[in-house]
Parts: structure tokens; sequence; C-alpha cells
């Protein structure tokens, strides 16, 4: 059964704007944008599968219409680091399961890990990236969700009775390959590890397969049960 993920990006920028844009069509639930400005908001609100929300990130009111108890993320992005940080608080406070802060000060960076709260520091995540594109350019070419041949997939194994029970390494095809199982905090590239019904897999597949993806997967599942019987 498919888990609802809702996502708050909380507070205008450059930043926030671009990750809406990126996410929507995308989060299976409801992608929320808190937005100081009223027109903003609005603007947020025309975009499919976005809910524009007026109102400031420090806003509690604000906040506790959002069901933060069942959110699967929340990113406080503004152009204000203290807002961010505050905001970034009450959600983790609330249940939110993932939360993340922007912050200009790298020095804040160890103390909201230490409660919790994954720090963003753009400048810094736009200079590493760059960096992997100058020294490990096939790298670059293979992570890069924006360009290349290949992409990246995350799924619920739950979603595919099929790969239930399989090892990770017959989970091959020619155009699509499941990499590693994750299980809570946890991560595994071992050839025989068994795919249980509440891991998560990640996947790495060519872009010209996408519309057909989840076939491709039933495929290779069907494959791997196919050598399992033979064993």
């Amino acid at each position: 059964m498919s888990v609802k993920m809702n996502v708050v990006v909380a507070g205008y920028s450059a930043f926030t704007w671009a990750l809406v844009a990126r996410l929507r069509g995308e989060v299976e639930g409801r992608l929320y944008y808190i937005l100081a400005d009223a027109g903003r908001a609005m603007e947020a609100s025309l975009q499919v599968d976005v809910l524009g929300v007026q109102g400031e990130i420090t806003d509690t009111d604000v906040l506790d219409q959002l069901d933060l108890a069942d959110c699967h993320t929340f990113v406080a992005g503004s152009e204000e680091e203290e807002a961010n940080v505050l905001s970034a608080l009450y959600a983790k406070n609330e249940g939110a399961r993932n939360v993340y802060a922007r912050v200009y000060d790298a020095k804040l960076t160890h103390l909201l890990e230490s409660v919790g709260i994954s720090p963003v520091v753009t400048s810094h995540t736009a200079a590493g990236y760059m960096a992997i594109s100058i020294l490990k350019p096939a790298v670059a070419e293979m992570v890069s969700l924006a360009r290349g041949q290949f992409d990246l997939e995350e799924i619920r194994a739950g979603d595919f009775p099929e790969l239930v029970g399989c090892r990770l390494g017959n989970l091959q095809g020619e155009q699509l390959h499941i990499v590693a199982v994750a299980q809570g905090d946890r991560t595994w590239l071992s050839y025989n590890t068994l795919v249980e019904e509440d891991c998560r897999l990640i996947i790495v597949y060519d872009r010209k397969i996408r519309k057909r993806l989840r076939q491709e997967i039933r495929r290779v599942a069907s494959s791997a049960v196919q050598r399992k019987g033979r064993t």
C-alpha cells in the first residue's frame, strides 16, 4: 500500500521556487508552499499540484494547518536564516519526519544536525556538485536529474509484490538495474540481499524507458523469479 507523502516548502527564495517546480507532479501526497506575499501564494496555487499557503513561515497558526504530524518532508528555505531555523524546529517538534533548514552560516550545521534537522547551505551544495562535474564528469552525468542518459528512482518494494523475496543480484535488466536495498536507516548493496515488503529500492535506469518504467520493473522481477525457481 502506498504511503501518503505530504511535503511542505516554507518561505520564498529562488531556491524554494525552483524546488517546488521540480517537485510538483512528483509528490505522492500534497505539496504545500508557504509564502508571505499573497500575490506569490496565489501564483503558486495556479501551478498544477501545488497548494499555495499565504502566511509567515514562523506563524504557528499557519503551520498548524498543514498536518505536520503526517508531513514526510519539511523544507524551510526562505532568504531569512533565523526564520528557517525556527520554523524547522517547530516542524520537527510537531512530528515532521524529514526536516531541512536553509542556512548561510556553516557553523550552524552541527547544531542543527544534533537536533535532527538537516542543514542546507546552498552555496556549498552547488560548489560540491560543480566540483564533481569537473573532477568526475562520468559520475556527474550519472547522478544528474536534469540531463544525461540515466536517471535514479526510489520505489517501495511493497508496490511491486513480484520483487519481494528476490535477491538484489538477480534484479538486473538491459536498461534497468536495482542497485541497492534500503530499510530503515540502512542500505545494502550485497548480491544476496533479499527484498522484503517494507524495503525501498534504488534504481538506475535509461531515461528512454521512463514511460514504461513500472512495466520494466515487473519484467526484471519476473526474470528474477524464474532464476530463483531454477536454483
